[in-house]
């Protein structure tokens, strides 16, 4: 038998090169590629282990010590309620209306029987003063904050003591001085209160909850009120063209963002006081002289606050007893606004609001669940619409206070009385140079 020869061949020694080795074969390489990505898809997501999420860079391997970040300031809405427009008649003799704007640069001229006078805070901010019963009564109208103080945005809610203020300043501006009798009565109250407006503020926690407000109050308001309007999405009144009273409702931080309405430069406090009425719808009930007359309050003298507050909470309790709801979920403004309005017709119960449209029904899907977290197939659950929806009731509750700031009233006017000292000393300077 022929014995098997043995090649005396060495056997190929180990050169490194494995199929998890560094230097493996490009063939090695794409099938140790192929095994992992089979075992990924084999795996269940849930089993898979997850990178812990940290706060520290990725460079900071050895870290000595690590700061945890401070939670955001809870929100505070803004408290502030205030008289702010008064109209008066007051008993004084004096010279044609015409006379009293000639040579005077305080007072603008409109037609035969009104002036326009000028606050010493600012040209824009004005009064109007009539001639009345052949020259023996004068009617003044102005809101008291912003004729002294500059702002509307807090003040006072009593009423006798700043209407005399009110009525000295406006007749300092006209030059009229009043003889002894007429201004004793004028410091004892004894004039005519014919126009009241008491305002209240209501904070929100984010543009877009004030916004979902001011919609609120106007599908209720045109609803249930009579003689009801509005100027597009900013100012909704209710009794407009009453002669006894009117409810208006706007958002005051963007009406003192316009050019006519700006915050004077000079006035105290001016930071503070517009980042307080950020995001703040403001509620203004107008009572006129017939109103006045039935409830007992035409003298400055049967004003009191309780009264005041007494009748902005009436309308309060008519609105939140309407149930009306707006949306309480901070990213809804990044959903289109054909979104928007479907996603609230679904939480309010209106379960056909996407599937009227089918086509567009998986897309709008996707991005409402992307944005806000909220899935719309089915019917919404009685926990989501009380997340999701707040009543008219829960949001005054939470951004009205009833809260006047006489501590702050002398501080206001005194910052008057300082910035027109300083513009006076700068007019000197630069007439003698």
């Amino acid at each position: 038998m022929k014995t098997q020869s043995v090649s005396r061949n060495p056997l190929p020694m180990y050169s490194g090169r494995t199929l998890f080795s560094a230097n493996a074969l490009p063939s090695a390489i794409s099938a140790r590629k192929a095994v992992s990505r089979v075992h990924q898809l084999g795996t269940p997501s849930a089993a898979r282990q997850l990178r812990p999420t940290t706060l520290l860079k990725q460079t900071m391997r050895y870290p000595l010590a690590s700061k945890a970040k401070k939670p955001a300031a809870e929100w505070q809405p803004f408290p502030s309620c205030l008289i702010d427009t008064v109209a008066v008649v007051i008993e004084l003799r004096h010279k044609p209306l015409k006379r009293i704007a000639s040579d005077n640069p305080n007072v603008n001229q409109k037609g035969t029987f009104e002036l326009g006078v000028h606050s010493k805070f600012s040209s824009k901010i004005k009064a109007r003063v009539m001639s009345r019963e052949n020259r023996e009564k004068l009617y003044i109208e102005a809101s008291i904050p912003k004729f002294l103080t500059g702002q509307n945005i807090v003040g006072l809610e009593e009423l006798y003591g700043p209407c005399v203020s009110l009525i000295n300043a406006v007749l300092d501006q006209m030059g009229i001085e009043p003889s002894e009798i007429e201004r004793a009565k004028i410091s004892k109250g004894k004039f005519q209160i014919v126009r009241v407006d008491y305002a209240v503020h209501c904070g929100c926690s984010s543009p877009e909850r004030a916004a979902a407000v001011m919609a609120a109050l106007r599908s209720l308001i045109f609803a249930k009120a009579k003689d009801s309007s509005a100027y597009g999405n900013e100012t909704i009144y209710a009794g407009q063209h009453s002669s006894r009273w009117t409810l208006r409702a706007y958002r005051k931080d963007l009406e003192i963002k316009k050019a006519t309405r700006r915050l004077p430069a000079s006035v105290y406090g001016r930071k503070t006081l517009l980042e307080s009425v950020e995001n703040c719808v403001r509620l203004e009930l107008v009572l006129r002289s017939p109103e006045l007359t039935r409830l007992g309050l035409s003298s400055p003298l049967s004003w009191n606050t309780a009264e005041a507050r007494e009748r902005m909470q009436v309308w309060i309790d008519r609105l939140s007893n309407l149930n009306g709801v707006v949306p309480n979920m901070e990213d809804l403004d990044k959903l289109t606004n054909v979104s928007q309005l479907k996603l609230r017709a679904w939480l309010t119960g209106d379960l056909s609001a996407f599937t009227r449209a089918p086509s567009t029904f998986s897309a709008c899907r996707k991005e409402i669940l992307l944005k806000t977290g909220i899935d719309v197939r089915g019917e919404p659950s009685v926990e989501l619409q009380r997340r999701a929806l707040l009543c008219i009731r829960d949001v005054f509750k939470q951004g009205i206070s009833f809260k006047s700031y006489p501590g702050k009233w002398d501080a206001l006017c005194a910052g008057v009385e300082s910035a027109n000292a300083l513009m006076t000393s700068k007019t000197a300077t630069h007439a003698k140079r």
